[in-house]
C-alpha cells in the first residue's frame, strides 16, 4: 500500500487528501473504470489541470489505479483499487446526505467546499454532547485562534448546522449548539469520523483529530 507524507486525514475528501474533485472522481468510479475524457464530461466544472492533479494524488494514496493498455494509441483508464472500493458505503452516504441537506435548507450548496477544511467538521463533533461555550470550543480545538473559530461558527450558522443560544448565568455570552439539521446529520458525521480513522490505518498515516467522537460500536 503506498504511503503518503501527509499526517492529516481530512474527513471530507475521499482518501485522506484534499480536493472536492477527488470525492467526485471516486464516486463516479464506483460504476466502473472511466477514461479521463469520460471523467471530464462527468465533471465539467473541473479544469483539466486540476482533475489530472487530483487523480494523481488519489493514485499516490492507493485509492485509484491508472491503467494503460498496450494499444496504439495507448488507452488510459482509471479505476478504484481495493481501498477505493471499500470506501463505497461512505461515498454513497455522503452523496445522499448532500442531496438531503440541500433539500433541508431549500437551496443547492456545494457542501464539500462549505464544510471543507479542518475546523468546521471538528466544531460539529464538539457539539455532539450538547451546547458549549466559545471558550470551551477554543480549549478543545487548540491551537485554533479566536478569529478563526468566530468565522467558522458564523459560517456554520449560515449553513443552518450550528446556532448560538441565548445568554444564561452560566454562559453570559451565550453558547453554541447543533440545530435540528445539525443533530439530524450526526450519524453521517460520526460515520465520517470512523471512515477517516479507518483510512488512516490503511494508508499508514496518523489520525490527527483533536476530538474523540468514536461511535459506541467502534
Amino acid at each position: 500500500m503506498p504511503r503518503v507524507k501527509k499526517s492529516l486525514v481530512c474527513p471530507l475528501v475521499g482518501a485522506g487528501v484534499g480536493g472536492k474533485w477527488m470525492f467526485w472522481s471516486m464516486y463516479h468510479l464506483l460504476d466502473g473504470p472511466k477514461r479521463f475524457s469520460e471523467l471530464r464530461r462527468l465533471l465539467p466544472q473541473a479544469t483539466r489541470q486540476t482533475l489530472v492533479s487530483q487523480l494523481r494524488e488519489l493514485e499516490r494514496t492507493g485509492a485509484v489505479r491508472r491503467n494503460v493498455s498496450g494499444h496504439v494509441p495507448p488507452k488510459v483508464e482509471y479505476s478504484l483499487t481495493q481501498l477505493g472500493s471499500e470506501c463505497e458505503p461512505i461515498l454513497r452516504q455522503l452523496h445522499d446526505w448532500g442531496e438531503w441537506y440541500s433539500e433541508q435548507i431549500g437551496r443547492d450548496v456545494d457542501w464539500l467546499v462549505s464544510l471543507g477544511g479542518r475546523w468546521k467538521v471538528w466544531v460539529i463533533h464538539c457539539l455532539f454532547g450538547g451546547a458549549r461555550r466559545f471558550s470551551d470550543l477554543r480549549e478543545i480545538l487548540a491551537p485554533i485562534s479566536g478569529q478563526v473559530l468566530t468565522r467558522e461558527l458564523r459560517e456554520l450558522n449560515e449553513l443552518d448546522l450550528v446556532c448560538r443560544l441565548p445568554a444564561t448565568p452560566a454562559a453570559p455570552r451565550g453558547a453554541y449548539a447543533l440545530t435540528h439539521t445539525g443533530r439530524s446529520s450526526e450519524p453521517m458525521f460520526r460515520q465520517l469520523y470512523a471512515w477517516g480513522k479507518w483510512t488512516s490505518r490503511q494508508m499508514g498515516v496518523a489520525f490527527d483529530w483533536p476530538v474523540d467522537a468514536r461511535p459506541a460500536w467502534e
